[in-house]
C-alpha cells in the first residue's frame, strides 16, 4: 500500500462485519483515492449460495476483465478491508434494513451515511438472471418507443436497449468517487433523441444522486418534445434546449461536472472537448463522429515514410483519419491532466463508429502524451481542429 493515509482499520472491521450478513442485498465498491495501489474500477459483493453453502462472491472490475471469488465470513471481511487499504474510496451498500454509504475522506477518515431502506429481496441463487441497472419497466423506456406500456422491450428495439444498458454502465464506472451529497450537474452536447439522456438522468436519479441535465441541439421541434417528456416523467431537474454545441454556455453557478457528447459530427466533438476543458469538468465522455477534418488534411499533406501504403486505399485512408484524430484527442487530454482512455462503446456489428473516449480530471499532466500529441502533428503535417479551440 502506498497510499500516504492512515485509514482506520477497525472502523472498516465494524462496518465489515455489520455488513456481510444475512440481510446483504448487495454492495458496490468504487473510486479510486490517489496513490492507490490497486487498478480495480468497481467491486460488487452480494451472497450467493452454491453447492457448498453460502458464501461472499466479490466480482473484482479493472477495466478490461472481471475476478470472480467467493470467500466465507472470515475471508470476506479482510477482504473488504484490504479494498479500502489499497485505494478503493466508495462502498454504496444495500440492506434489507437500510442502505449505507462508506466514504475514506481525504484525510483517511472513514464516514458513514445511512439512507432509507432498499425494498429489493436479496436473490442468492449463483445463476439468476442479470440484473438490469434500467428495468425494463423504467417509465421512460415507454414514452421515448423502446419499450411497451406494459414494460416489456419492443423486439425491435433490443440493439438500443442494450446500448442504454452499456452507457449506464460505463457512468457508473465514471462517478463513482462523486459526492452524492454535492450536486452533480451533467451536459448532454447534441442530445439527438435524448435516449441516453434520459437514461442517464433516470439511472442516476435512482441511485440516489443530486442530478441536474441539460440536454442540448439544434433541433427546436426535438427539444420541445423531450421537455414534453420529462414534465410528463415528472422530472424537475432536467431540461432540454436549443443551441448548436460551439455556443451553449451554462450558467457560471452550475458548470457541469460530466460533459457528454456522442456521436457529434466532425470538429463539433473537439467543440464539446474544449469546453469541457475550459469549464474545469470533472469527467468527459465522447463518442466521436465523422472525422472529415483530419482526412481532408491528410489528402493533402506528406506521407511519413513508410506510411504510404495506408493511404492507397479509400475506405483505409478514411479510417485512418479516425484514429490519428481520436488518438490525438485522446493525448491532448492525458497531457492537459486528464485521466483519458479509449473503449469500445457500441458493438462494432451495429456502427463501425464504435469508440468512446473516457476521461477523468486529475491535474496531474502527461509530458509524454503532449510529445505523442506533438508529433501526429509533425509527422503526419496536419493541424487538428482541437489545437485550434485549445490555443489559449
Amino acid at each position: 500500500m502506498t497510499d500516504d493515509l492512515t485509514v482506520d482499520t477497525d472502523e472498516l472491521r465494524n462496518i465489515a462485519h455489520h455488513v456481510l450478513n444475512s440481510d446483504l442485498i448487495e454492495a458496490t465498491i468504487r473510486g479510486q483515492r490517489p496513490k492507490a495501489t490497486s487498478n480495480l474500477e468497481r467491486v460488487r459483493i452480494r451472497q450467493v449460495t452454491i453447492s457448498d453453502g453460502a458464501v461472499i462472491q466479490f466480482e473484482e472490475f479493472d477495466g478490461t476483465r472481471t475476478n470472480v471469488s467467493n470467500l466465507d465470513d472470515v475471508a470476506a471481511v479482510e477482504r473488504f478491508i484490504d479494498l479500502f487499504r489499497d485505494g478503493m474510496r466508495t462502498a454504496y451498500i444495500r440492506m434489507i434494513g437500510h442502505d449505507l454509504q462508506v466514504t475514506i475522506s481525504r484525510r483517511g477518515k472513514v464516514q458513514q451515511v445511512r439512507h432509507a431502506a432498499s425494498r429489493e429481496p436479496a436473490d442468492t441463487q449463483h445463476n439468476r438472471q442479470k440484473r438490469h441497472l434500467i428495468p425494463e419497466s423504467a417509465p421512460f423506456l415507454a414514452q421515448v418507443g423502446i419499450a411497451t406500456e406494459a414494460g416489456t422491450v419492443h423486439p425491435t428495439a433490443r440493439d438500443k436497449y442494450r446500448q442504454v444498458q452499456q452507457f449506464v454502465e460505463i457512468l457508473d464506472r465514471l462517478l463513482g468517487d462523486h459526492d452524492q451529497s454535492s450536486p452533480l450537474h451533467i451536459v448532454d452536447l447534441g442530445c439527438g433523441s435524448g435516449v441516453l439522456t434520459l437514461a442517464a438522468h433516470y439511472h442516476l436519479l435512482s441511485a440516489g444522486f443530486d442530478v441536474h441535465t441539460t440536454g442540448v441541439d439544434l433541433k427546436d421541434e426535438l427539444v420541445a418534445q423531450l421537455n414534453t417528456t420529462a414534465a410528463q416523467l415528472g422530472w424537475n431537474t432536467i431540461k432540454f434546449v436549443t443551441g448548436a454545441i460551439a455556443d451553449w454556455r451554462p450558467e457560471p453557478d452550475s458548470l457541469p461536472n460530466l460533459v457528454i457528447a456522442l456521436h457529434a459530427c466532425d470538429t463539433a466533438t473537439d467543440d464539446a472537448i474544449s469546453r469541457a476543458v475550459e469549464w474545469k469538468s470533472d469527467h468527459l465522455l465522447v463518442a466521436p463522429c465523422c472525422q472529415h477534418d483530419l482526412q481532408r488534411q491528410i489528402d493533402r499533406s506528406q506521407i511519413p515514410a513508410g506510411f504510404e501504403s495506408l493511404v492507397r486505399h479509400g475506405i483505409v485512408r478514411e479510417r485512418l483519419g479516425d484514429l490519428l484524430t481520436d488518438t490525438f484527442r485522446a493525448d491532448v487530454l492525458s497531457a492537459l491532466g486528464w485521466r483519458t482512455d479509449v473503449i469500445e462503446f457500441v458493438d462494432n456489428q451495429h456502427t463501425a463508429k464504435n469508440i468512446m473516449i473516457r476521461a477523468s480530471q486529475t491535474g496531474a499532466a502527461d509530458d509524454a502524451a503532449r510529445q505523442r500529441a506533438i508529433d501526429v502533428t509533425t509527422h503526419w503535417s496536419v493541424r487538428p481542429a482541437l489545437t485550434h479551440l485549445l490555443e489559449d
